[in-house]
């Protein structure tokens, strides 16, 4: 697998294929934050309540436009080049703030005071790239004389690789000497904090909002993992709760600002 990841990596981060090699390209950055709402097997599944913790991400991002930043209207542009940029991010995401709630949390036995106790949190570094599609014609958008087309609605799908760090703890003891303040699920190979990574397949929908320097940017991603252990906890599929891969949702504010306005002063 380490393999695999060196490799996607390494296309990531290599320039376009020669098939862009006549294209006038031209290169955005951008920074985001917001918060993250996970849904893990922390909570039951499809109660939202209890299977949503609020965490916090913060991302960094180049934005490759395949057209130049000087509009041109005998520059050869195609449907592609209008509307779509290529997104590369890196992004990071902690949550210290993970338990059960809900019914069984509730629960006034032995099982509810072992739920309850549960604590957990994750740490989770993603690289990775967006394919981004706009709804209105890029070029028309980035004119300096356009005032009246602020708005530039989008969604985009992508591909990432995850590295993440998940802790496990209990208030009422030390699980790995006692594993029985653990609930049942979770007592016997259920449990797995040591750092690891996997993939995972993002979804988004956005807008731009075109400012006079630089772009302000609103965006809702839904992020699924290839893996239900990004939380460290990953109990028998029998158990209600932990059927399903680990997923996010991260809301982010951001700005975008175009590289070619820092090269000619403005």
């Amino acid at each position: 697998m380490k393999f695999i990841y060196k490799i996607f990596l390494l296309v990531l981060f290599i320039p376009l294929s020669n098939s862009y090699a006549q294209l006038d390209l031209s290169h955005e950055i951008g920074v985001s934050f917001g918060p993250v709402t996970m849904q893990t097997d922390y909570g039951e599944r499809n109660h939202l309540p209890s299977s949503t913790a609020t965490s916090f991400g913060i991302a960094f991002a180049h934005y490759l436009s395949f057209y130049g930043s000087n509009y041109n209207w005998r520059n050869g542009a195609s449907y592609f080049s209008d509307h779509f940029k290529l997104k590369t991010e890196v992004s990071y995401y902690f949550n210290n703030n993970l338990e059960h709630k809900g019914r069984f949390a509730e629960q006034t036995d032995s099982f509810g005071d072992q739920i309850r106790a549960m604590k957990g949190s994750t740490k989770i570094f993603n690289v990775g790239t967006q394919l981004e599609y706009y709804f209105k014609n890029l070029e028309d958008y980035g004119l300096l004389f356009n005032d009246s087309n602020k708005f530039a609605p989008y969604i985009s799908v992508g591909f990432h690789y995850n590295s993440f760090d998940p802790e496990v703890s209990s208030d009422l003891g030390n699980y790995i000497t006692n594993p029985e303040v653990l609930p049942l699920p979770w007592q016997e190979n259920a449990i797995f904090v040591e750092k690891d990574n996997t993939f995972s397949f993002t979804f988004s929908a956005g807008t731009r909002y075109k400012l006079d320097s630089f772009d302000l940017f609103i965006d809702a991603r839904w992020q699924y993992f290839l893996s239900d252990r990004v939380d460290g906890l990953d109990a028998p599929s029998e158990f209600s709760g932990s059927k399903f891969n680990d997923t996010l949702i991260y809301f982010s504010v951001g700005a975008i600002f175009d590289l070619s306005n820092f090269y000619s002063g403005r």
